[in-house]
């Protein structure tokens, strides 16, 4: 990646169409808000024949829709209104009801248990509008601008431009109460239609109009309270209207809207003339210019670009900028209905980051089954492998996840702690491709090896070489995406095993006793000669000046039966792994004439604290929702 002035990499930005999904698909719009909570994406109101008042859900890591069942006190359909996201509550206000009719409602939804309720601060409220901002600043709800109906009567519409700033502190444990701080010196002229976003503890306006296009941008500091005109650097984007912003880390990304028809000259061709457009631009906050965007295409008719739009959605999931709907400019159908985009795009702004180290699944003669936890920026991974120089007595060690009643399903297993080391060659071998793979679990048999063809001087071909039996390995992983290849994992290694060794044992099960935990298990299902014992290792909590990233076991078991009982006072002991969901690590191994063979991993995953319960409600369906949506029952919000 190139690097900019500033010794920053040069932005690699690249449009994703996500062209297949499943569930309820919302219908097209415009007008309408999104929020997101971590993989999903909530997205409310707006329309086009007629105000939208459904909720629609978007998990992004399935791709999937469904529209949760709601209660409580709903409220009507709105379009260009507020909506926030604190936590697993989100709030809205304002809005169109219809034409000419504004509100100034406000509602609370708990997408824990998809609740709505309205709220009725204290204090004088803010008056109806639509096309304002809504902001969360650390515990301060912000309203900005916004049009206004100064008339009594929604047919007679007389416009009012708005430049007020309304408060709503919405800490926990005090009184809703809406108040407008004051401010000394310059404040943004009056808008509408513009968009704002939280960039630490301040709020960054851009755009809007107020009878004309806007192109400005305002910084808001809420300690003190204070406006300030920022003079950007670099080139200015075109001013615009109902376009949407996001910010991912420095920067604020902003796409489409309506811009004013420039001419060859780059002048405004006529006052009246307006576009809507597909242009991206970016602002880099830390160093308040406008940065360009290396091979963005300026065409708007290419099918790997999203198209123009205006009065879309956005909503950022990582390091992605996801855009939905909107309306296509003037065009109409023949009944004068606005014709609104049905696609769904992210905007991809980075490589993903690395993985954590890969895990063992399952170790065999020939083979390694290998798996490593999901990046959501990556759309494939890279697995590498190299070969130690001599062989370790590593013993590998299978990751799985136990059945039974009390074992929590969800997500699969985390990075386990290594076994001991292999020992590291003296010189650093190559590491080889094992292939590019979609998922994150894959049975390692071979791996390529660049060699010379013998029948073209000059030339190399790729050549197959197998696993050996009894051989240690060294694994990394990486993401990619369309921006590139992220930087690899942490290095794993594993060993293959000895003919005549017993395999991992399987069908792990642990379950809640009044003495502990129970775990019971089936014999390896590749066994050779007959299993003698077995060993049960518990995880134990990290001594003082222990090497990081290292993990003692403790052997709580050795007998000839296929299950037994870990105690209280054992699981006292136990290390509680974090690096996904709270997991209590324990391994099985099976002994035969020949010794133990590998072992098999588990994580018995504990409950997570009363807080996280909630949260965890967020995603989960109504028993009444239908089957084609049963992916997205199991999302979960932590």
């Amino acid at each position: 990646m190139a690097e900019t002035a500033e010794g920053e990499a040069a932005l690699n930005l690249k449009w994703r169409k996500i062209t297949t999904t499943t569930g309820p698909s919302p219908q097209p719009r415009h007008g309408h808000k999104a929020v997101s909570i971590k993989e999903l994406i909530i997205i409310f109101g707006g329309g086009n024949d007629g105000i939208i008042d459904t909720l629609h859900v978007l998990n992004t890591a399935t791709n999937q829709w469904f529209a949760p069942q709601v209660k409580g006190e709903k409220p009507s359909g709105c379009a260009a209104f507020g909506f926030i996201c604190d936590g697993v509550r989100l709030l809205t206000f304002g809005g169109m009801v219809e034409f000419g009719r504004y509100s100034n409602d406000l509602y609370e939804l708990l997408a824990s248990r998809w609740e709505w309720r309205r709220l009725t601060p204290l204090g004088e409220p803010p008056c109806p509008r639509l096309g304002h901002s809504f902001n969360l600043v650390g515990q301060k709800a912000i309203i900005f601008g916004g049009l206004a109906n100064e008339s009594n009567d929604p047919k007679l519409n007389i416009p009012k431009y708005l430049n007020d700033i309304q408060l709503l502190e919405i800490k926990e444990g005090t009184s809703l109460q809406w108040h407008a701080p004051t401010f000394d010196g310059p404040i943004p002229p009056v808008r509408e239609s513009h968009t704002a976003i939280t960039w630490g503890t301040k709020l960054v306006v851009y755009g809007g109009m107020n009878g004309k296009r806007l192109g400005d941008l305002w910084i808001l500091e809420t300690d003190p309270w204070k406006w300030t005109n920022v003079a950007s650097q670099g080139k200015v984007p075109l001013p615009r209207s109902l376009h949407v912003s996001a910010i991912i880390k420095n920067r604020m990304y902003t796409v489409g809207g309506w811009v004013p028809v420039m001419n060859k000259e780059g002048e405004q061709a006529h006052e009246a003339e307006w576009k809507c457009t597909n242009s991206l631009a970016c602002f880099n906050l830390d160093t308040s210019s406008w940065e360009p965007c290396p091979n963005y295409p300026e065409t708007d008719d290419r099918d790997d670009v999203i198209g123009p739009r205006a009065g879309s959605c956005a909503a950022v999931v990582g390091t992605r900028m996801y855009v939905w709907s909107g309306r296509d400019g003037y065009k109409k159908v023949w009944n004068s209905q606005q014709v609104c985009c049905s696609d769904l795009w992210y905007l991809e702004t980075e490589i993903p980051p690395p993985p954590a180290r890969v895990q063992l699944v399952r170790a065999g003669t020939h083979s390694l089954e290998l798996l490593w936890t999901a990046i959501s920026s990556a759309d494939n991974y890279l697995l590498q492998v190299q070969e130690y120089s001599s062989s370790s007595s590593t013993t590998p060690t299978a990751t799985q996840p136990p059945k039974g009643e009390e074992t929590k399903p969800g997500a699969p297993p985390t990075a386990p702690p290594p076994a001991a080391p292999a020992p590291a060659p003296a010189e650093q071998s190559k590491w080889y491709d094992v292939d590019v793979i979609k998922g994150t679990q894959y049975v390692v048999t071979a791996y390529q090896v660049s060699v010379e063809d013998p029948t073209m001087a000059g030339e190399t071909k790729l050549q197959r070489v197998e696993l050996l039996s009894g051989r240690a390995y060294k694994f990394r992983v990486c993401g990619l995406n369309s921006c590139g290849r992220g930087p690899f994992s942490e290095v794993a290694a594993f060993k293959t095993c000895m003919p005549g060794f017993p395999g991992a044992p399987s069908a792990i099960r642990i379950s809640k006793s009044s003495e502990g935990a129970h775990l019971s298990w089936e014999p390896p299902a590749n066994s050779a000669g007959t299993i003698s014992e077995y060993s049960v290792y518990l995880g134990l909590k990290p001594q003082a000046g222990a090497q990081p990233g290292t993990m003692a076991f403790a052997r709580v078991y050795c007998g000839p039966g296929s299950s037994c009982v870990v105690s209280h006072s054992q699981l006292g002991s136990a290390h509680i792994d974090m690096t996904s969901k709270p997991a209590i690590i324990f391994r099985i191994a099976a002994k035969n004439d020949k010794g133990y063979g590998p072992a098999t991993q588990v994580r018995w995953l504990q409950d997570p604290k009363p807080a996280d319960k909630a949260a965890a409600a967020v995603a989960k369906r109504p028993a009444s929702s239908p089957p084609a949506a049963e992916e997205a029952k199991k999302a979960k919000v932590n």
